[in-house]
């Protein structure tokens, strides 16, 4: 479920990516000093987005760094990079999130890719753990509850992607201040609407090899792909009706993208029917 959160490149300005490059580089490398190179195998686009969004919310607070450095990835040219004190905070998330969803894929199926994974990450979780008691907890249960539902084949969409929704609500969930209900509401949206469009993603493909998806009885009702598409997007309307609230002017161009259509580039049906007045439609 990684991966849905990303902008759409074809309708952001050049400086405003460079500036998007910049931000995933920075957590990059955050993720190499804190928990060394097997720590960067964790990077994703959805806690780039995180960090842009807590990094322009507290930029007051949180002065940023930039540089050029060279890494693995780029050992001939150096990167552009920026980061500020939120970014260690996604970066110990990254950890704990991929670590969890590791330990969830090994317990479920014995995934080899699992338990690999739970190998590479275990020594860096109880520092984690300690920095950020309650988001781990949280991760822990409800990828708990999420496998107990799964297991039970459970066919309700809205109730299997609340665990994930509060899962991601924790995650935004930075620091206990003015704005927490607004980045719980963000992340709480997000975080279902993320869960249901992997899961019609990855439809056809579960039907074939029988494997769990809570929209399997979902999809036999009649224009389920339409229902779906504005639940989608009533998910998103809150999600960004709260995000409007917050004073994020640094970046705003950026986390607008990815609230209003990067987060539609990956939907797999037909989007000529979308209507919707907050103007987060799918993209074609």
């Amino acid at each position: 479920m990684f991966g849905y959160v990303i902008v759409n490149q074809k309708a952001l300005a050049q400086p405003a990516f460079e500036r998007y490059r910049q931000s995933y580089c920075g957590l990059c490398r955050r993720l190499g000093i804190l928990h060394g190179l097997r720590g960067r195998m964790t990077l994703s686009y959805d806690l780039t987005f995180l960090d842009i969004l807590l990094c322009s919310l507290y930029e007051d607070e949180a002065p940023a760094q930039s540089g050029h450095d060279r890494c693995p990835v780029h050992p001939f040219r150096p990167q552009a990079w920026r980061s500020a004190a939120p970014t260690d905070y996604c970066a110990d998330m990254s950890i704990a999130l991929h670590y969890y969803s590791a330990v969830d894929k090994w317990q479920d199926d014995h995934s080899l890719a699992g338990r690999t994974l739970m190998a590479v990450l275990e020594k860096r979780l109880p520092q984690i753990q300690q920095r950020w008691p309650v988001q781990c907890k949280a991760i822990q249960d409800e990828l708990t509850e999420l496998a107990r539902l799964e297991a039970e084949n459970c066919q309700e969409p809205d109730t299997v992607s609340a665990c994930f929704g509060r899962l991601m609500a924790a995650l935004f969930l930075y620091r206990q201040d003015h704005w927490s209900n607004e980045l719980q509401t963000i992340g709480m949206k997000l975080g279902q609407f993320i869960y249901l469009l992997d899961a019609a993603d990855d439809l056809e493909k579960d039907k074939k090899k029988h494997h769990y998806n809570p929209l399997y009885r979902y999809s036999e009702t009649p224009d389920w792909q339409i229902a779906l598409q504005e639940s989608l997007q009533t998910l998103m309307a809150q999600c960004t009706a709260a995000f409007e609230i917050l004073p994020c002017v640094e970046d705003g161009d950026i986390l607008r993208n990815i609230l209003y259509s990067g987060i539609w580039t990956r939907w797999p049906f037909s989007a000529q029917n979308a209507q919707n007045s907050t103007g987060s439609t799918p993209q074609d």
